[in-house]
């Protein structure tokens, strides 16, 4: 499935702008590291020049994972594919080690290798999945595995599992992370129901505290932080969930060159593909449900039945009510993101298709013919989509351009106010008096200016005055002028020299809801390593009741 990934130097998607921005950040993510910097949060390139602090916005584990693999293959673009790979691949393990735990290994096997091969997560790798999104993939089975276990049994590790692959998610993909956890807290309160085991509601509390705490070091700033910056564009014209309903059909709002229009029949036909395969499923359900072995799996099965209904709801004008009253669920932008949690769902439920086929199908002619019809329907789409993928060559990437996005900038700058036309290379100059500078270093997250003043003077930074500079002259802190101060509509440094040769050294820093927000983090951490020691004590006297029981 990944194969032409592996062998082409060259970026897949649909979307130029995509591909620019994704392989930019990795670049400068991994330069960022090799300078020493533990967690980049500030990308220079972008914006004009002016840099940008994107990884406040937007979660960083995918791109540490790129940074990894760069190290043995040298290119980001290979880095970046690999880690695409490995995220299709964990993906399918996480759905084995799920469907394990209900069915037998034959089945999962059948059921994993159909989430390989299922055509829209083939479409998301090859064509419109955006980077960390289909990165974040991984996340999903091990989280409900790992829950499921937490309320069918006294470990206490189980949800600790659950709330590090929570945190994981969340520093994959913030909102693939935000979708999730409605359908993670909905699996606590059904299986709850289901179970009569209504204690395990608390489950809520603990796997999502977990996740949290452990990813405070991103979270916190985020929430926080999130006020320095133009998010209202997020939802505005162009990425108004309205537009990108299946139905009404609103995409004569939008450009018929843009995204929606031209793949709004791909994404009716994986509709209907999807709602066969829900029919099919259900009609096993109902067949199969005083089946013995489906006894642990029954509510599972129903309540990924009602996820995946649930999800396809979301994708019809219907459902407008939804996204206007829960809060946030507008920044999700694009009904479509639900289908990623359409398919988990019923590649979980598609397990049934293959058990019946076995109780059955007694016939051995007949029940491996579906299953290559299934199959062979699914790499024949997969092959057209791998086929007829768009790839970005690495000499269009390399070496990577900035990305100018008007999302990600600073609510005090106006964009065009900007000097976008200007010689990127006018780093640092003379902004009031006389004297000049000279550009010494300039590196992520640090700037080193020379700079001779044959009078007091102010210098202007070609980089935006965001929370987190700080200013030294001659290593002595000095003052970033505020708002009031900024270069009107650039947001822009500017800082004060005295008379004499100075050299002013710039570096941004962390703000006291960073610092605080990474010590957050690593106290979870070691809270929770101290306390899976404890539990794994507690799962030995647990076993070693059992077997005393046993040998009574």
């Amino acid at each position: 499935m990944m194969l032409r990934q592996l062998l082409t130097g060259g970026y897949f998607s649909c979307i130029t702008e995509d591909s620019l921005t994704f392989t930019s950040w990795a670049w400068q993510f991994t330069e960022a590291l090799k300078e020493g910097i533990i967690y980049p949060r500030w990308l220079p390139l972008n914006s004009w020049g002016y840099g940008s602090p994107i990884f406040i916005l937007y979660a960083p584990l995918a791109f540490y994972l790129v940074a990894f693999f760069n190290i043995f293959t040298g290119s980001i673009i290979t880095a970046m594919n690999i880690t695409k790979f490995l995220a299709l691949f964990m993906s399918g393990a996480g759905m084995f080690f799920l469907v394990r735990e209900f069915y037998s290994d034959k089945i999962a096997l059948l059921t994993s290798s159909f989430y390989i091969v299922f055509p829209y997560n083939i479409f998301q790798f090859y064509f419109v999945g955006t980077f960390a999104s289909t990165i974040s993939f991984v996340w999903f089975a091990p989280i409900i595995l790992f829950t499921y276990r937490s309320m069918m049994d006294r470990r206490h590790k189980d949800v600790l599992y659950a709330g590090l692959c929570y945190g994981g998610l969340i520093l994959t993909h913030i909102i693939n992370a935000y979708m999730f956890t409605f359908i993670l807290v909905a699996f606590i309160l059904f299986m709850s129901i289901a179970k009569k085991e209504y204690k395990k509601v608390m489950n809520i509390f603990f796997i999502m505290s977990i996740g949290i705490l452990l990813s405070a070091v991103y979270m916190l700033p985020v929430l926080f932080e999130r006020q320095f910056f133009t998010l209202s564009s997020y939802i505005s014209y162009g990425y108004n969930y309205s537009y990108y309903f299946i139905l009404p059909d609103m995409t004569h709002n939008l450009p018929q060159d843009s995204l929606w229009p031209v793949y709004y029949n791909t994404i009716i036909f994986f509709i209907i593909f999807f709602t066969i395969l829900l029919f099919i499923s259900l009609t096993r359900m109902v067949r199969v449900r005083h089946t013995e072995i489906l006894e642990e799996s029954h509510s599972v099965n129903n309540f990924f039945l009602g996820a995946a209904l649930w999800s396809l709801f979301l994708l019809l004008g219907l459902s407008t009510f939804i996204w206007e009253h829960i809060p946030f669920f507008k920044y999700i932008q694009f009904p479509y993101r639900w289908l990623n949690i359409t398919t988990f769902a019923i590649v979980f439920l598609s397990a049934l298709i293959f058990l019946s086929q076995n109780i059955f199908n007694t016939g051995k002619t007949k029940r491996n013919l579906f299953m290559v019809l299934l199959f062979l329907t699914c790499l024949i789409l997969d092959y057209r989509y791998i086929n007829t993928a768009h790839i970005f060559t690495k000499e269009f990437l390399m070496p990577v351009k900035p990305v100018n996005w008007v999302n990600e900038l600073p609510v005090w700058v106006a964009q065009d106010k900007i000097d976008n036309r200007e010689d990127i290379k006018q780093r640092a100059v003379v902004y009031e008096g006389a004297g000049y500078a000279e550009v010494m270093a300039w590196k992520s997250a640090e700037r080193v200016i020379s700079i001779t003043a044959k009078e007091p003077l102010t210098v202007r930074i070609r980089t935006f005055n965001f929370p987190g500079w700080k200013a030294y002259v001659d290593s002595k802190e000095t003052e970033i002028k505020t708002e009031i101060k900024t270069e009107y509509g650039t947001g822009a440094m500017l800082i004060d020299i005295p008379e004499g040769k100075h050299t002013l050294l710039i570096r941004f820093e962390d703000t006291p809801i960073r610092y605080y927000a990474k010590l957050v983090s690593i106290a979870s951490l070691f809270m929770l390593v101290v306390f899976y020691a404890f539990t794994r004590k507690s799962d030995r006297s647990i076993k070693q009741e059992s077997r005393n029981i046993f040998h009574v």
